[in-house]
């Protein structure tokens, strides 16, 4: 067993300067390396003792029924895998591919995957006749693609979110047709509260995490992620090299290490579950915000664990305290490596992708999205991770895949970091439709305003707290 030992680096500069990381090493089974600085890794040994088979959370006829739906849909195009050949030379890698789901229907982000397929399997059972309310909680994105595919299907959506939800977030889901609902706390507290409201007043929650008794729903969301993957292997049977011919699981041999989101551990489960049926050689690391970071300590203590502190970070979409118990059940055996980052490398991995090596496409990417290139930024260009590189033979042959899952959806943040101006009028647009609510355990925060109705819009000169005000009149045209 190896000793453990404090060690201190100076970071190996890869496009900024790193501040100094303090290494603590654990012992043979696992190490830790602690979060106080910029990054911090968990490798389990293997798959957890006791946890679900290693061929993750779905069975062949759910994918089969997943593939059939998506191909029943030819207009749900798929979004492109990219190849960043430049990237990959300055990492010491063999190929860095990305998935690239900022365009994804429309709504620049992965979302919209999980919800049109689960909120299309009840429609179809029944279960959201017109007029019908579905409400879920959301930090942007997921809030987003229930209100879409909502709207398409003649229902009402009310989101539920964080009091300090960006403007632009909020603009984005109340422009789909939804009603906001803010609520005092976090992204869990808005969880807690629409459950509560939802139990009162018959409305169908359509969440992408899951609790005691509600498991079927986050599971048809997780299970419409996995599409994402077949994307994948389609794209890559695609290549010269690979014959059309190939077999789904050649084309699976072609990564050996998949860089993914945590968050409450949503998309991480669809994809590390496919790669455990379709590609179990592949590695899957996990990568969540050092600030909220609950996959890790979920993983470190070997059951659902919630983190405390302040959840400040850039990497909005992924600052959750509680991890999703169903997804929990097989990210136990189907990860390889829970990595938390700094804002610092998210930030890098925007700058990254907004000024790309000489070859590699240009990509618009907000810090959520970034974050899973953020990780693999951080364990190839941190001395302090060598242990982490080796355990997951990331090397000058290795073939890594990144999910890129969100577009650009605060743009004043994506200027600060890149420099660069945000090119798309859309995304500096403002509220211009119903609904914006605001809920503190039952009094209302904005000053007793309650609802923003049309041509009113959130100020952008302030955050989105309790003591802003409301400006009126002034919805962009």
């Amino acid at each position: 067993m190896q000793p453990a030992a404090v060690l201190t680096h100076r970071p190996a500069r890869i496009g900024i300067k790193r501040p100094r990381i303090k290494l603590i090493a654990g012992n043979y089974n696992h190490f830790i390396i602690p979060a106080q600085a910029t990054v911090s890794a968990y490798v389990p040994n293997g798959p957890a003792e006791g946890g679900p088979t290693v061929r993750g959370l779905f069975t062949a006829d759910e994918y089969r029924e997943v593939r059939a739906f998506f191909a029943a849909r030819p207009h749900l195009s798929p979004t492109p895998l990219l190849d960043l050949p430049g990237l990959a030379r300055r990492l010491g890698l063999g190929r860095v591919m990305i998935k690239d789901e900022t365009g994804r229907f429309g709504l620049n982000a992965f979302k919209l995957l999980g919800g049109r397929f689960a909120m299309e399997t009840l429609a179809a059972e029944g279960a959201l006749p017109p007029g019908h309310t579905v409400v879920c909680a959301s930090e942007g994105n997921h809030g987003r693609a229930v209100a879409r595919a909502a709207r398409e299907a003649g229902c009402q959506a009310r989101v539920y979110m964080a009091a300090d939800a960006a403007p632009a977030r909020v603009d984005a889901i109340v422009g789909e047709g939804a009603t906001v609902v803010r609520v005092d706390g976090s992204y869990d507290d808005a969880v807690r509260r629409l459950s509560a409201d939802a139990a009162a007043h018959g409305w169908t929650i359509v969440s992408d995490t899951s609790w005691d008794g509600y498991e079927r729903i986050p599971r048809l969301i997780m299970l419409g992620y996995t599409h994402m993957m077949d994307e994948i292997v389609a794209a890559l049977k695609s290549e010269p090299s690979v014959s059309s011919a190939a077999p789904d699981d050649h084309a699976s041999s072609a990564f050996d290490s998949v860089f993914v989101q945590g968050g409450v551990g949503g998309l991480l489960c669809g994809i590390a579950s496919w790669c455990a049926f379709h590609a179990p050689t592949s590695a899957v690391v996990s990568v969540e915000p050092t600030t909220a970071a609950c996959l890790q300590a979920s993983a470190r203590a070997g059951r659902p664990t919630a983190v405390g502190g302040p959840l400040a970070t850039t990497m909005a979409g992924l600052r959750n305290r509680e991890v999703s118990p169903l997804a929990f059940q097989s990210l136990r055996s189907t990860v390889a490596a829970y990595l938390a980052i700094d804002d610092v490398w998210a930030n890098d991995a925007m700058r990254t992708l907004a000024d790309p090596a000489e070859g590699d496409p240009m990509l618009a990417a907000g810090a959520s999205g970034a974050a899973a290139l953020g990780g693999l930024l951080a364990v190839c260009g941190d001395p302090a991770m060598q242990q982490v590189r080796e355990r997951l033979s990331l090397g000058a042959t290795s073939r890594v895949l990144v999910l890129v899952s969100e577009g650009v959806t605060e743009p004043a943040l994506w200027t600060e970091v890149t420099g660069k101006p945000v090119g798309h009028s859309a995304e500096r647009g403002q509220s211009r439709l119903a609904g914006v609510e605001a809920v503190d355990s039952g009094s209302l925060l904005l000053d007793g305003i309650a609802e923003v109705g049309p041509g009113q819009t959130i100020a952008r000169n302030a955050g989105f707290g309790p003591a802003n005000q409301l400006r009126r009149g002034v919805g962009s045209p």
